[in-house]
């Protein structure tokens, strides 16, 4: 790693733009060493002091001692074993264990901690079979296992042993024991695999380029399921081809991203064997550097992957040594990219991923690959969901001076793309799913008191007016919603432009509104989606298809309601229906809202609000 040669705040304002130089993540690459290296050695400390037995089984003590010794004859080994990804998810984990050890589940109990301290003692094993031509060292073995962080992983007993054994290396080859007695004998550094040994493998974006580790192996990896089988020869094959095929466009199209992210990007860890349907990727926050993504359908997606990861790796750095926010664990706000209410440092996270993914789409619209109405329709419902979102966090009331000049930064970045060009049909699907999805999201997290709407259900019954004050609503308790509420399917299909494709991606429990709707029988939605909410009023994606159906089934009239109080209407809904029965949905809805589509009433609250 390049020696820092800008100050924290010129490294900082440097990744405020979205992009950043290799030189402003190193700089901050050093600020989260250094927290790393406290977080070690408070860790150390209280497991000597409150748990001296693990602290010797482990040999944690012993380990760091190994670690100091090797920082003064090769310290840009020890910076590297302290910047692996895994250090940092490692290092969260055990402090998290140690301090809570008897909430631990039952499947963290049924490993030692003294096991789990012992990943310290591999990293110092690793550092030091790469600085010397031979040696020994005794290691914890963790279920059957010993890793070697950056090199590879032997299996030296059964699934549930937890013990030691020796390690032996010299130069050509490592020696381990085994539980019989056996020697467990692999070349090194020559990456041979075999049932006892698994090398680490790497991925080469091309020549000058740094390597990549891609880790299918590490214990501590941070995975949200089941991790896959091992890769086969030819799935790596794939992975590799994908990977320099990526890292090309990503030089070619977009070097503003690729130039930060050759500081950052240490590891990718499969999170499928093949690609899914579905693809998905993340990154834990503690393990900036490290890129979890399911196996790429094509190179373009590994790369909007990287682009979006690496984001928020780049995040999560600022985040850990930039005071943005003052944190409140009551605020939740909308981000249009999600159907749960997210806190501020969720929001700003998104933003400041979703800024990458935006501008990966303002591009590769015009590729080949992807020259199509579907790509369109990613950069316009990007570029719309950005902006909201960050108007969302300037107006939190809780960004710092400099959280504020981060949000500004983006902002003006952005400003530029919304003047693009793009076809009217992906202009009127993004504005479908905004709409489909602003009233999806009110409706499943906001909820009206039954006290509260005693007087505006009195003035439906009388066909009175509704009043300029609507009444005030709370957030929904995440863990109360039914699972058939959590979803919207719609969104993904409106996407599509395409009627066909979108049937192809339908779920059974969608509302039969949906299929109406998408057949662009607007009529017979509006009525399909009434029928349904007689029966079930809260759910939200009937609502949100109901506010994407109502304009276009009765042109010239206003349903602003649903735009900025969904909740409102779908708890007026519920109540009315329990005093006085069924009743006709269009006129409700026409009935609360506003004569002037522009006019947001005295004391409701927008959803882009907290």
């Amino acid at each position: 790693m390049p020696a820092p040669t800008i100050d924290i705040d010129d490294a900082a304002a440097e990744l405020f733009t979205g992009y950043g130089t290799e030189a402003a993540v190193a700089r901050m690459m050093s600020g989260t060493l250094s927290m790393r290296i406290i977080l070690l050695r408070t860790l150390i400390a209280e497991i000597a002091s409150d748990r001296p037995e693990a602290d010797d089984a482990a040999g944690l003590s012993a380990a760091y001692g190994r670690l100091l010794e090797l920082q003064r004859s090769h310290p840009e080994t020890v910076q590297a074993l302290l910047a692996y990804p895994h250090t940092g998810v490692w290092l969260s984990r055990v402090l998290h264990r140690a301090r809570a050890e008897g909430g631990d589940s039952a499947a963290v109990q049924a490993i030692p901690l003294w096991a789990d301290l012992g990943y310290l003692g591999w990293l110092a094993a690793a550092g030091t079979m790469a600085s010397s031509a031979g040696g020994s060292l005794r290691v914890v073995v963790r279920d059957g296992v010993v890793m070697l962080p950056g090199i590879g992983l032997a299996r030296v007993g059964a699934v549930g042993e937890f013990g030691h054994r020796e390690l032996r290396w010299e130069d050509g080859s490592i020696e381990f024991g085994t539980e019989a007695g056996e020697l467990i004998r692999v070349a090194f550094p020559v990456h041979e695999s075999g049932v006892a040994w698994r090398p680490l493998r790497r991925l080469r974006p091309g020549s000058g380029e740094p390597e990549v580790l891609f880790d299918e192996l590490d214990p501590f990896r941070y995975l949200h399921s089941d991790p896959p089988a091992p890769l086969a020869t030819d799935e790596i094959d794939t992975w590799r081809t994908a990977f320099a095929d990526a890292w090309r466009l990503l030089r070619h199209d977009h070097p503003r991203y690729l130039t930060p992210m050759r500081g950052c990007l240490r590891m990718i860890t499969p999170l499928t064997a093949r690609p899914v349907a579905a693809s998905t990727s993340h990154t834990a926050y503690h393990g900036v550097g490290c890129v979890y993504t399911t196996a790429p359908a094509d190179p373009c997606t590994l790369a909007m992957s990287l682009i979006h990861e690496i984001q928020h790796s780049k995040f999560a750095m600022l985040t850990d040594q930039v005071l943005l926010f003052d944190n409140d664990e009551t605020c939740r706000f909308y981000a249009p990219w999600r159907d749960d209410p997210r806190p501020i440092l969720g929001l700003l996270h998104g933003i400041y991923a979703f800024f990458g993914v935006t501008d990966f789409w303002r591009v590769h619209r015009y590729a080949d690959c992807h020259r199509s109405m579907l790509s369109h329709t990613e950069f316009e419902l990007w570029r719309r969901q950005l902006a909201v979102a960050i108007a969302q966090a300037q107006g939190s009331g809780l960004l710092t001076a400099t959280g504020a000049r981060l949000a500004a930064t983006l902002s003006a970045g952005a400003e530029p793309w919304s003047r693009e060009e793009v076809p009217d049909q992906a202009r009127r699907a993004a504005s479908e799913i905004m709409t489909a999805h602003r009233t999806f999201w009110q409706v499943r997290n906001r909820s009206v008191r039954d006290a509260d709407l005693v007087e505006l259900t009195e003035r439906w019954l009388a066909r009175t007016a509704p009043g300029i004050v609507l009444p005030p609503a709370r957030d929904v308790d995440q863990s109360t919603i039914p699972e058939r509420h959590r979803r919207l399917h719609l969104s993904a299909q409106l996407k599509l432009n395409d009627p066909a494709a979108a049937r192809t991606i339908a779920r059974p429990d969608q509302p039969r509104g949906d299929h109406a709707y998408l057949a662009g029988e607007w009529s017979a939605a509006v009525e399909m989606y009434a029928l349904e909410l007689a029966i079930d009023p809260l759910r939200p994606q009937l609502w949100a298809g109901l506010a994407a159906a109502l304009p276009k089934a009765f042109p010239g009239n206003t349903f602003e309601i649903l735009e900025y109080r969904a909740e409102v209407a779908a708890g007026l809904l519920r109540r009315v229906q329990e005093v006085d029965g069924a009743t006709d949905v269009v006129e409700l809805v026409r009935w609360l809202s506003p004569p002037s589509p522009t006019t947001v009433r005295p004391g409701t609250t927008a959803p882009s609000n907290r």
